[in-house]
Protein backbone atom coordinates (compact mmCIF):
# COMPACT_ATOMS: atom_id res chain seq x y z
CA UNK A 1 0.00 0.00 0.00
CA UNK A 2 1.78 3.17 -1.19
CA UNK A 3 1.05 6.58 0.28
CA UNK A 4 -0.08 9.53 -1.82
CA UNK A 5 0.12 13.28 -1.40
CA UNK A 6 -2.27 15.46 -3.40
CA UNK A 7 -2.90 12.58 -5.83
CA UNK A 8 0.79 12.02 -6.51
CA UNK A 9 2.57 8.89 -5.42
CA UNK A 10 5.09 9.60 -2.65
CA UNK A 11 6.91 7.23 -0.30
CA UNK A 12 6.88 7.14 3.47
CA UNK A 13 10.10 8.80 4.54
CA UNK A 14 11.88 7.57 7.67
CA UNK A 15 14.41 10.00 9.08
CA UNK A 16 17.19 8.17 10.93
CA UNK A 17 19.19 5.12 9.90
CA UNK A 18 19.97 3.56 13.26
CA UNK A 19 18.54 0.32 14.60
CA UNK A 20 15.12 1.88 15.13
CA UNK A 21 14.80 3.45 11.68
CA UNK A 22 16.07 0.42 9.78
CA UNK A 23 13.96 -2.07 11.73
CA UNK A 24 10.88 0.07 11.13
CA UNK A 25 11.72 0.37 7.43
CA UNK A 26 11.97 -3.42 7.16
CA UNK A 27 8.63 -3.88 8.90
CA UNK A 28 6.93 -1.37 6.61
CA UNK A 29 8.29 -2.78 3.34
CA UNK A 30 7.19 -6.22 4.55
CA UNK A 31 3.66 -4.71 4.63
CA UNK A 32 4.00 -3.47 1.05
CA UNK A 33 4.65 0.19 1.93
CA UNK A 34 7.21 2.05 -0.18
CA UNK A 35 9.84 3.51 2.12
CA UNK A 36 12.84 5.80 1.84
CA UNK A 37 15.27 5.99 4.79
CA UNK A 38 17.30 9.20 5.15
CA UNK A 39 20.52 8.97 7.22
CA UNK A 40 22.75 12.03 7.60
CA UNK A 41 25.96 10.08 8.26
CA UNK A 42 27.80 8.29 5.44
CA UNK A 43 27.26 5.06 7.37
CA UNK A 44 24.31 3.31 9.00
CA UNK A 45 23.87 2.23 12.57
CA UNK A 46 23.93 5.32 14.79
CA UNK A 47 25.33 4.29 18.18
CA UNK A 48 26.14 0.82 16.79
CA UNK A 49 28.08 2.09 13.78
CA UNK A 50 31.71 1.29 12.99
CA UNK A 51 35.00 3.16 12.96
CA UNK A 52 38.64 2.17 12.55
CA UNK A 53 41.76 2.39 14.69
CA UNK A 54 45.09 1.84 12.92
CA UNK A 55 43.10 0.20 10.09
CA UNK A 56 41.45 -2.18 12.56
CA UNK A 57 37.62 -2.05 12.34
CA UNK A 58 35.94 -1.39 15.68
CA UNK A 59 32.49 -0.31 16.83
CA UNK A 60 32.28 3.30 17.97
CA UNK A 61 30.64 2.22 21.25
CA UNK A 62 30.56 -1.12 23.03
CA UNK A 63 27.74 -3.67 22.71
CA UNK A 64 26.90 -7.19 23.77
CA UNK A 65 24.07 -9.65 23.22
CA UNK A 66 22.21 -11.37 26.07
CA UNK A 67 20.62 -14.81 25.71
CA UNK A 68 17.28 -13.13 26.48
CA UNK A 69 17.61 -10.62 23.60
CA UNK A 70 15.01 -12.53 21.63
CA UNK A 71 13.93 -9.56 19.50
CA UNK A 72 17.51 -8.93 18.35
CA UNK A 73 18.23 -12.62 17.82
CA UNK A 74 14.99 -12.97 15.86
CA UNK A 75 15.86 -10.03 13.62
CA UNK A 76 19.32 -11.45 12.95
CA UNK A 77 17.68 -14.71 11.91
CA UNK A 78 15.33 -12.81 9.57
CA UNK A 79 18.25 -11.23 7.71
CA UNK A 80 20.34 -14.41 7.54
CA UNK A 81 22.77 -13.69 10.39
CA UNK A 82 21.63 -16.26 12.92
CA UNK A 83 25.03 -17.94 12.87
CA UNK A 84 26.90 -14.64 13.18
CA UNK A 85 26.43 -14.49 16.97
CA UNK A 86 29.23 -15.89 19.08
CA UNK A 87 28.91 -16.73 22.79
CA UNK A 88 31.55 -16.62 25.50
CA UNK A 89 31.74 -16.70 29.26
CA UNK A 90 32.96 -13.38 30.57
CA UNK A 91 34.18 -12.03 33.88
CA UNK A 92 33.23 -8.86 35.74
CA UNK A 93 35.50 -7.00 38.15
CA UNK A 94 35.48 -4.14 40.65
CA UNK A 95 38.38 -1.76 41.20
CA UNK A 96 38.21 -0.50 44.77
CA UNK A 97 40.98 2.08 44.50
CA UNK A 98 43.65 -0.35 45.67
CA UNK A 99 42.84 -3.75 44.19
CA UNK A 100 40.87 -5.65 41.53
CA UNK A 101 38.13 -7.95 42.82
CA UNK A 102 36.17 -10.61 40.99
CA UNK A 103 32.46 -9.73 40.80
CA UNK A 104 31.18 -12.06 38.10
CA UNK A 105 28.47 -13.92 40.03
CA UNK A 106 25.97 -13.10 42.74
CA UNK A 107 28.16 -15.22 45.04
CA UNK A 108 31.08 -12.88 44.31
CA UNK A 109 28.91 -9.92 45.30
CA UNK A 110 27.95 -11.68 48.51
CA UNK A 111 31.66 -12.17 49.36
CA UNK A 112 32.60 -8.55 48.66
CA UNK A 113 35.11 -7.69 51.46
CA UNK A 114 33.78 -4.17 51.99
CA UNK A 115 30.43 -5.59 53.09
CA UNK A 116 29.48 -6.90 56.51
CA UNK A 117 27.30 -9.98 56.85
CA UNK A 118 24.13 -7.93 57.27
CA UNK A 119 24.96 -5.93 54.12
CA UNK A 120 25.33 -9.14 52.15
CA UNK A 121 21.91 -10.27 53.22
CA UNK A 122 20.51 -6.89 52.27
CA UNK A 123 22.20 -7.11 48.86
CA UNK A 124 20.67 -10.53 48.31
CA UNK A 125 17.27 -9.21 49.39
CA UNK A 126 17.44 -6.22 47.03
CA UNK A 127 18.37 -8.39 44.06
CA UNK A 128 15.69 -10.96 44.96
CA UNK A 129 13.09 -8.21 45.36
CA UNK A 130 13.77 -6.92 41.85
CA UNK A 131 13.86 -10.43 40.42
CA UNK A 132 10.57 -11.54 41.99
CA UNK A 133 8.69 -8.29 41.38
CA UNK A 134 7.07 -8.61 37.95
CA UNK A 135 5.74 -5.04 37.79
CA UNK A 136 7.74 -1.83 37.64
CA UNK A 137 4.84 0.64 37.91
CA UNK A 138 5.01 1.07 41.69
CA UNK A 139 8.77 1.61 41.54
CA UNK A 140 8.19 4.36 38.97
CA UNK A 141 7.04 6.60 41.83
CA UNK A 142 10.30 6.66 43.81
CA UNK A 143 13.81 7.94 42.99
CA UNK A 144 16.47 5.31 42.54
CA UNK A 145 18.72 6.35 45.45
CA UNK A 146 16.10 6.34 48.24
CA UNK A 147 14.80 2.98 46.99
CA UNK A 148 18.22 1.33 47.20
CA UNK A 149 19.07 2.89 50.56
CA UNK A 150 15.72 1.80 51.98
CA UNK A 151 16.22 -1.83 50.94
CA UNK A 152 19.96 -2.15 51.45
CA UNK A 153 21.07 0.49 53.90
CA UNK A 154 23.65 3.26 53.64
CA UNK A 155 26.80 1.11 53.78
CA UNK A 156 25.68 -1.21 50.97
CA UNK A 157 24.57 1.76 48.91
CA UNK A 158 27.91 3.56 49.22
CA UNK A 159 29.99 0.39 48.64
CA UNK A 160 28.13 -1.19 45.72
CA UNK A 161 25.13 0.62 44.35
CA UNK A 162 26.34 4.21 44.20
CA UNK A 163 29.54 3.40 42.24
CA UNK A 164 27.44 1.47 39.74
CA UNK A 165 24.95 4.34 39.45
CA UNK A 166 27.73 6.88 39.01
CA UNK A 167 29.34 4.75 36.30
CA UNK A 168 26.17 4.50 34.24
CA UNK A 169 24.02 7.50 35.13
CA UNK A 170 26.43 10.14 36.41
CA UNK A 171 26.23 12.24 39.56
CA UNK A 172 22.57 13.12 39.09
CA UNK A 173 21.45 9.49 39.21
CA UNK A 174 18.50 10.36 41.46
CA UNK A 175 16.84 11.94 38.47
CA UNK A 176 16.01 8.33 37.49
CA UNK A 177 13.14 6.38 39.04
CA UNK A 178 13.71 3.12 40.90
CA UNK A 179 12.04 1.30 38.01
CA UNK A 180 15.30 1.74 36.08
CA UNK A 181 17.34 -0.33 38.57
CA UNK A 182 14.52 -2.88 38.70
CA UNK A 183 14.72 -3.27 34.92
CA UNK A 184 18.52 -3.52 34.99
CA UNK A 185 18.58 -6.21 37.70
CA UNK A 186 15.63 -8.08 36.18
CA UNK A 187 17.37 -8.19 32.80
CA UNK A 188 20.60 -9.42 34.39
CA UNK A 189 18.87 -12.19 36.34
CA UNK A 190 16.83 -13.26 33.31
CA UNK A 191 19.99 -13.53 31.24
CA UNK A 192 21.73 -15.69 33.84
CA UNK A 193 18.77 -18.04 34.05
CA UNK A 194 18.37 -18.41 30.27
CA UNK A 195 18.58 -22.05 29.27
CA UNK A 196 21.58 -23.25 27.34
CA UNK A 197 23.78 -20.17 27.65
CA UNK A 198 23.87 -19.49 31.38
CA UNK A 199 26.34 -16.75 32.33
CA UNK A 200 27.38 -16.25 28.71
CA UNK A 201 27.29 -13.06 26.67
CA UNK A 202 27.11 -12.80 22.91
CA UNK A 203 28.63 -10.63 20.21
CA UNK A 204 28.22 -10.22 16.47
CA UNK A 205 31.17 -11.70 14.62
CA UNK A 206 32.46 -9.03 12.29
CA UNK A 207 30.66 -6.31 14.27
CA UNK A 208 27.29 -4.65 13.76
CA UNK A 209 28.28 -3.32 10.36
CA UNK A 210 27.23 -6.75 9.04
CA UNK A 211 23.82 -6.32 10.63
CA UNK A 212 23.13 -2.95 9.03
CA UNK A 213 24.37 -4.11 5.63
CA UNK A 214 22.00 -7.08 5.87
CA UNK A 215 19.11 -4.86 6.97
CA UNK A 216 19.74 -2.51 4.07
CA UNK A 217 19.81 -5.41 1.61
CA UNK A 218 16.55 -6.80 3.02
CA UNK A 219 14.84 -3.39 2.76
CA UNK A 220 16.03 -2.81 -0.79
CA UNK A 221 15.05 -6.34 -1.83
CA UNK A 222 11.46 -5.39 -0.94
CA UNK A 223 11.58 -2.16 -2.95
CA UNK A 224 12.68 0.25 -0.25
CA UNK A 225 15.47 2.80 -0.52
CA UNK A 226 18.19 3.63 2.01
CA UNK A 227 20.09 6.86 1.46
CA UNK A 228 23.18 7.76 3.50
CA UNK A 229 25.19 10.97 3.68
CA UNK A 230 21.99 12.94 3.24
CA UNK A 231 21.20 15.34 6.06
CA UNK A 232 17.59 16.30 6.62
CA UNK A 233 17.41 19.93 7.75
CA UNK A 234 13.73 19.96 8.62
CA UNK A 235 10.25 18.94 7.61
CA UNK A 236 7.50 20.98 5.96
CA UNK A 237 3.71 20.79 6.28
CA UNK A 238 2.29 21.35 2.81
CA UNK A 239 -0.79 23.46 2.21
CA UNK A 240 -2.60 20.56 0.59
CA UNK A 241 -2.19 18.59 3.81
CA UNK A 242 0.81 16.46 3.03
CA UNK A 243 4.45 16.61 4.13
CA UNK A 244 7.89 17.04 2.66
CA UNK A 245 11.43 16.70 3.97
CA UNK A 246 13.82 19.60 3.57
CA UNK A 247 17.31 18.70 2.35
CA UNK A 248 20.18 21.04 1.59
CA UNK A 249 19.44 21.22 -2.15
CA UNK A 250 15.79 20.19 -2.47
CA UNK A 251 12.51 19.39 -0.80
CA UNK A 252 11.08 15.90 -1.30
CA UNK A 253 7.40 15.08 -0.98
CA UNK A 254 6.39 12.42 1.49
CA UNK A 255 3.25 10.35 1.70
CA UNK A 256 4.07 10.22 5.41
CA UNK A 257 7.02 10.89 7.69
CA UNK A 258 8.31 8.87 10.63
CA UNK A 259 10.87 10.64 12.80
CA UNK A 260 13.39 8.19 14.31
CA UNK A 261 15.66 10.83 15.83
CA UNK A 262 16.38 12.06 19.38
CA UNK A 263 13.59 14.16 20.84
CA UNK A 264 15.52 17.50 20.87
CA UNK A 265 16.05 17.23 17.11
CA UNK A 266 12.39 16.41 16.54
CA UNK A 267 11.38 19.37 18.72
CA UNK A 268 13.58 21.69 16.70
CA UNK A 269 11.96 20.61 13.44
CA UNK A 270 8.40 20.48 14.73
CA UNK A 271 8.48 23.83 16.47
CA UNK A 272 8.34 25.60 13.12
CA UNK A 273 5.63 23.48 11.49
CA UNK A 274 3.54 21.78 14.16
CA UNK A 275 4.14 23.21 17.67
CA UNK A 276 1.13 21.36 19.12
CA UNK A 277 2.92 18.04 18.55
CA UNK A 278 5.95 18.74 20.73
CA UNK A 279 4.54 19.18 24.23
CA UNK A 280 5.61 15.76 25.55
CA UNK A 281 8.73 15.61 23.41
CA UNK A 282 10.04 18.71 25.18
CA UNK A 283 10.20 16.76 28.45
CA UNK A 284 12.67 14.18 27.12
CA UNK A 285 16.23 14.65 28.41
CA UNK A 286 19.24 12.49 27.67
CA UNK A 287 22.51 11.39 29.13
CA UNK A 288 25.32 11.44 26.61
CA UNK A 289 28.66 9.71 26.56
CA UNK A 290 32.20 10.72 25.73
CA UNK A 291 33.89 7.39 25.11
CA UNK A 292 37.51 6.68 24.28
CA UNK A 293 38.56 3.55 22.41
CA UNK A 294 42.04 2.21 23.08
CA UNK A 295 43.74 -0.28 20.78
CA UNK A 296 46.40 -2.10 22.82
CA UNK A 297 49.11 -4.61 22.02
CA UNK A 298 48.22 -6.52 25.21
CA UNK A 299 45.28 -7.25 27.44
CA UNK A 300 44.80 -4.84 30.34
CA UNK A 301 42.61 -6.96 32.66
CA UNK A 302 40.89 -10.37 32.56
CA UNK A 303 37.46 -8.69 32.73
CA UNK A 304 34.92 -7.74 30.09
CA UNK A 305 33.41 -5.11 32.42
CA UNK A 306 35.43 -3.49 35.18
CA UNK A 307 33.33 -1.36 37.54
CA UNK A 308 35.07 1.42 39.44
CA UNK A 309 34.33 2.36 43.04
CA UNK A 310 37.08 5.00 43.17
CA UNK A 311 35.27 8.28 42.54
CA UNK A 312 38.51 10.15 41.92
CA UNK A 313 38.96 8.39 38.57
CA UNK A 314 37.98 10.36 35.49
CA UNK A 315 36.47 7.39 33.66
CA UNK A 316 33.27 5.65 34.77
CA UNK A 317 34.23 2.11 33.75
CA UNK A 318 36.54 -0.05 31.65
CA UNK A 319 35.01 -2.34 29.04
CA UNK A 320 37.57 -4.64 27.42
CA UNK A 321 35.46 -5.93 24.58
CA UNK A 322 38.22 -8.19 23.26
CA UNK A 323 37.71 -10.25 26.43
CA UNK A 324 34.21 -10.98 25.09
CA UNK A 325 34.92 -11.41 21.39
CA UNK A 326 38.46 -12.76 21.50
CA UNK A 327 41.43 -10.85 20.11
CA UNK A 328 41.15 -12.47 16.68
CA UNK A 329 38.31 -10.04 15.96
CA UNK A 330 40.87 -7.22 16.20
CA UNK A 331 43.90 -8.64 14.42
CA UNK A 332 45.35 -10.02 17.65
CA UNK A 333 45.03 -6.79 19.66
CA UNK A 334 42.93 -5.76 22.64
CA UNK A 335 40.21 -3.13 22.52
CA UNK A 336 39.18 -1.10 25.58
CA UNK A 337 36.31 1.35 25.88
CA UNK A 338 36.58 4.10 28.50
CA UNK A 339 33.13 5.70 28.84
CA UNK A 340 32.28 8.90 30.66
CA UNK A 341 28.53 9.43 30.91
CA UNK A 342 27.50 13.05 31.27
CA UNK A 343 24.58 15.43 31.01
CA UNK A 344 24.10 18.00 28.27
CA UNK A 345 25.49 20.88 30.38
CA UNK A 346 28.77 19.08 31.09
CA UNK A 347 31.96 20.91 30.15
CA UNK A 348 33.37 17.61 28.89
CA UNK A 349 31.73 18.12 25.49
CA UNK A 350 33.98 21.09 24.72
CA UNK A 351 37.29 19.69 25.94
CA UNK A 352 39.91 18.61 23.44
CA UNK A 353 40.43 14.97 22.56
CA UNK A 354 44.04 15.22 23.74
CA UNK A 355 43.06 16.49 27.21
CA UNK A 356 40.47 13.76 27.62
CA UNK A 357 42.91 11.08 26.47
CA UNK A 358 45.62 12.22 28.87
CA UNK A 359 43.19 12.29 31.79
CA UNK A 360 41.80 8.88 30.85
CA UNK A 361 45.26 7.33 30.64
CA UNK A 362 46.14 8.64 34.10
CA UNK A 363 43.06 6.77 35.37
CA UNK A 364 43.97 3.61 33.47
CA UNK A 365 47.49 3.62 34.94
CA UNK A 366 46.04 3.85 38.44
CA UNK A 367 44.07 0.69 37.72
CA UNK A 368 46.71 -1.19 35.68
CA UNK A 369 50.05 0.16 36.83
CA UNK A 370 52.18 -1.61 34.22
CA UNK A 371 50.39 -0.18 31.17
CA UNK A 372 53.01 1.67 29.14
CA UNK A 373 52.71 4.32 26.47
CA UNK A 374 54.15 1.94 23.87
CA UNK A 375 51.33 -0.55 24.62
CA UNK A 376 48.87 1.88 23.02
CA UNK A 377 48.69 1.33 19.26
CA UNK A 378 45.99 3.93 18.66
CA UNK A 379 43.14 5.77 20.37
CA UNK A 380 40.05 7.75 19.45
CA UNK A 381 37.44 9.83 21.31
CA UNK A 382 33.81 9.38 20.24
CA UNK A 383 31.02 11.63 21.44
CA UNK A 384 27.29 10.96 21.43
CA UNK A 385 24.98 13.49 23.06
CA UNK A 386 21.76 11.46 23.00
CA UNK A 387 22.35 7.97 24.38
CA UNK A 388 20.16 7.14 27.40
CA UNK A 389 16.85 8.99 27.91
CA UNK A 390 16.48 10.07 31.52
CA UNK A 391 13.61 8.20 33.24
CA UNK A 392 12.41 10.48 36.05
CA UNK A 393 9.75 9.59 38.61
CA UNK A 394 6.43 8.74 36.94
CA UNK A 395 7.99 8.80 33.48
CA UNK A 396 5.76 5.88 32.52
CA UNK A 397 2.86 8.37 32.48
CA UNK A 398 4.66 10.80 30.15
CA UNK A 399 6.19 8.64 27.42
CA UNK A 400 6.13 10.51 24.08
CA UNK A 401 3.33 9.49 21.72
CA UNK A 402 3.79 7.79 18.36
CA UNK A 403 1.16 9.82 16.54
CA UNK A 404 2.14 13.49 16.29
CA UNK A 405 -0.22 14.50 13.48
CA UNK A 406 -1.96 12.85 10.51
CA UNK A 407 0.76 10.98 8.58
CA UNK A 408 3.46 12.15 10.98
CA UNK A 409 4.78 9.59 13.47
CA UNK A 410 7.55 9.44 16.04
CA UNK A 411 9.44 6.29 17.08
CA UNK A 412 12.68 6.46 19.06
CA UNK A 413 14.49 5.22 22.15
CA UNK A 414 12.73 8.00 24.07
CA UNK A 415 9.74 5.63 24.26
CA UNK A 416 11.74 2.80 25.86
CA UNK A 417 10.80 2.53 29.53
CA UNK A 418 11.82 1.40 32.13
CA UNK A 419 14.56 -0.55 30.39
CA UNK A 420 18.05 0.76 29.60
CA UNK A 421 18.59 1.40 25.90
CA UNK A 422 19.94 -1.63 24.02
CA UNK A 423 19.51 -2.79 20.44
CA UNK A 424 17.10 -5.48 21.61
CA UNK A 425 14.88 -2.89 23.27
CA UNK A 426 15.00 -0.66 20.18
CA UNK A 427 13.65 -3.53 18.08
CA UNK A 428 10.99 -4.37 20.67
CA UNK A 429 9.95 -0.72 20.70
CA UNK A 430 9.39 -0.77 16.93
CA UNK A 431 7.37 -3.97 17.03
CA UNK A 432 5.33 -2.70 20.00
CA UNK A 433 4.30 0.46 18.15
CA UNK A 434 4.11 -0.91 14.59
CA UNK A 435 0.32 -0.97 14.30
CA UNK A 436 0.09 2.57 15.65
CA UNK A 437 2.67 3.69 13.09
CA UNK A 438 0.68 2.02 10.32
CA UNK A 439 -2.54 3.73 11.43
CA UNK A 440 -0.75 7.09 11.60
CA UNK A 441 0.91 7.01 8.18
CA UNK A 442 -2.27 5.89 6.44
CA UNK A 443 -4.44 8.74 7.66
Amino acid sequence: MNQTTDGQDAPTRIIGGGMTGLTLALRLVQRGIRVVVHERDPYLGGLSSESTLANVPVERFYHCVLPTDTALLGLLKEVGLEEAVGWNRTRTGFFTGTSLLEMTTVRDFMRFPALKVIDRFRLGWTIAYCGLNRSWSRLDKEPIGPFLRRHGGRRLFESIWEPLLLSKLGRNYDRFAASFIWATVYRMLSARSAKGRSEKLGFVRGRYGRVFAALRAAIEAKGGTVQTGEQVLGINHLQEGGWSVHLEKEDLKAGAIVLCVPAPIAVQWLNAVHPDAIQRLRDVEYLGVVCEILLLKRSATPYYVLNLTDRNLAITGVIETSNLTGRDEFQGMSVLYLPRYCEQASGLWDRSDEDIHEENMNSVRRIVSDIRKEDVVSWKINRARYVQPIHPVRWGERIPPVRLAPRLAYVSTAQIHPWPVFNDEAIRNVDKHLEEVLNTIRK
